[in-house]
């Protein structure tokens, strides 16, 4: 998030009195490195497609009262948090993308803990650190963490492993996810290519008969003459989306 963006969701979470399933407010950085990692885990394995947000700064049992964390002891950069993580041992050595942001609020600075979402999940140890146990699944639910000493409940592990194998998510998205892969996608024939892990999306292509207008953009090109394709992408037989594309510069972009 920008600063900016990042500020205006702040503010609007403390205007709802309450925390949820990804944010969290504290009223001063952790004293003890077992709930920061904890609490980092849980956000990281938070069941949204949300950033998890640990909001420092605020005290929500003096009714949501802005302190201001400048002087704070245990204070910490984002080069601090990276540092934390980096010998704890997570399963795979994958460990969640975190880093601090500083926003002004009332003239106050506020330290944002983000931990970024993604298909990683689930987050855990492989061997215990403190009082966090290793190969406990932590996530976070409402506003409430899975205690130290717990894993999170069945159906919500498997909603974790899912995100992570992408078999929550619909055949457009996951077609979406797959079309930034550009080296796993094979033409066997012309005009027809297939996802090498997945072959049942596939992609035709064809010159089109009835499109022969220029764009403004293909004047900057050595050969501005245009070539224009009917693009579709399909899910077995299922048409997901069909696109334009253009050859460039005679084809050689």
């Amino acid at each position: 998030m920008h600063d900016i963006k990042l500020c205006y969701e702040v503010n609007r979470l403390i205007l709802l009195r309450q925390e949820g399933d990804y944010w969290d407010f504290k009223r001063e950085w952790h004293t003890d490195k077992s709930d920061l990692l904890h609490d980092i885990i849980c956000m990281a394995n938070n069941l949204t497609a949300e950033d998890g947000l640990i909001i420092i700064g605020v005290d929500e049992e003096n009714d949501y009262m802005i302190k201001d964390v400048e002087n704070d002891p245990n204070r910490k950069s984002t080069q601090n948090l990276v540092d934390f993580l980096k010998d704890k041992k997570f399963a795979g050595g994958v460990r969640p993308t975190v880093y601090v942001e500083t926003i002004i609020i009332k003239k106050n600075k506020v330290d944002v803990i983000v931990i970024k979402n993604d298909n990683r999940t689930p987050y855990f140890l492989t061997e215990k650190y403190s009082e966090v146990y290793a190969n406990n699944i932590y996530t976070r639910i409402m506003d409430t963490n899975t205690p130290k000493k717990s894993s999170a409940d069945i159906d919500k592990i498997e909603i974790l492993w899912k995100k992570r194998f992408g078999i929550n998510i619909s055949a457009l998205e996951k077609a979406k996810k797959y079309l930034t892969q550009k080296s796993d996608w094979f033409e066997p024939c012309g005009g027809t290519l297939y996802y090498k892990f997945a072959p049942e999306f596939t992609i035709k292509y064809s010159a089109s008969e009835d499109r022969k207008a220029y764009e403004f953009y293909l004047f900057g090109q050595t050969d501005s003459r245009p070539g224009w394709y009917d693009i579709d992408l399909y899910y077995h037989s299922t048409l997901l989306i069909s696109v334009s594309g253009v050859a460039l510069d005679g084809a050689r972009c």
